[in-house]
């Protein structure tokens, strides 16, 4: 919806769930680091002898209350299905389409629901193609980005500009989406997704309280030369602090694991992937823990 909470509501969603994924990256980046004897014990080398890489990417990941449930998949899903029902509430009046931009945006909410989907379905082993939530995720993303050029049509210069530099963003998700699918072990590429994601998030609030502001703050003037350079000079400050923040994550992450006690690594390590990744590891976790 062309409103502020229509650009602050799904903003807030994409932060958090970068930071979920950011968090959840990261965690289990470290935990396969200390299994692993990465940080200089007696196992170091272990992972490297079995023939095994502990670390693995997903495109979700499990919820440590309820491992065995695709928690992230179904709220996608229902997510989407309350973003579909207020674009519909929205688009519609007297029987007819008056607001072609909310059946836009329902295009950009149905893929993303096509890939709760095959988050779900992935996870309980449905016999599938390889990589299909991958696949379904880097379509929701390129079909974001198409339609976001197409969303602009008699709009001011800045809306125009604000708007391309959210595309790039986007296009941002699908490059890495695509990587990661491919680098199953790299975490760089696990990251860039959420960077992105998270980036995508703060460029879109930023925007709803751009176009659109609330009461009480000023409107800024879309036409001028000088307040469109502001905003790219707004959107690298953006860049700059979503970086800043995975690196206090990063830092965060590998402090608390750091201090997990030796028994303790092997249910925290059970937890943070899910049960086909685990299992398809086809190692004992345990053997390469001294308890």
């Amino acid at each position: 919806m062309g409103s502020l909470v229509g650009h602050t509501v799904p903003g807030i969603l994409a932060v958090i769930i970068g930071v979920w994924w950011t968090i959840s990256i990261l965690r289990r980046y470290y935990l396969c680091v200390r299994v692993c004897g990465g940080g200089g014990g007696s196992n170091e080398g272990v992972c490297v002898e079995a023939g095994t890489s502990l670390y693995r990417n997903t495109s979700s990941f499990p919820c440590p209350c309820l491992s065995r449930l695709p928690v992230e998949g179904f709220i996608k899903v229902i997510i989407v299905i309350i973003g579909v029902i207020g674009e519909l509430t929205t688009a519609f009046e007297n029987g007819q389409i008056v607001n072609l931009v909310n059946i836009q945006h329902l295009t950009i909410y149905t893929f993303f629901g096509v890939n709760g989907i095959m988050d779900v379905l992935c996870h309980y082993r449905v016999p599938l193609p390889p990589s299909m939530d991958y696949v379904s995720g880097g379509l929701a993303f390129t079909m974001e980005a198409l339609v976001f050029v197409y969303h602009l049509h008699a709009r001011t210069p800045m809306d125009v500009q604000v708007h391309m530099l959210l595309v790039y963003t986007v296009c941002g998700c699908v490059v890495a989406v695509a990587a990661e699918s491919v680098y199953r072990s790299s975490v760089v590429v696990a990251l860039a997704r959420c960077y992105f994601v998270l980036l995508q998030g703060t460029w879109l609030i930023y925007v709803g309280f751009l176009l659109y502001p609330p009461a009480g703050m000023d409107k800024w003037d879309e036409h001028g030369p000088r307040n469109m350079m502001i905003v790219t000079v707004i959107f690298c400050c953006h860049n700059a602090l979503v970086f800043l923040f995975m690196l206090m994550v990063n830092w965060a992450m590998y402090l608390l694991t750091r201090r997990l006690p030796p028994h303790a690594l092997y249910r925290a390590i059970r937890a943070v992937h899910t049960t086909q990744q685990f299992d398809d590891l086809n190692i004992d976790v345990r053997n390469f823990i001294e308890l």
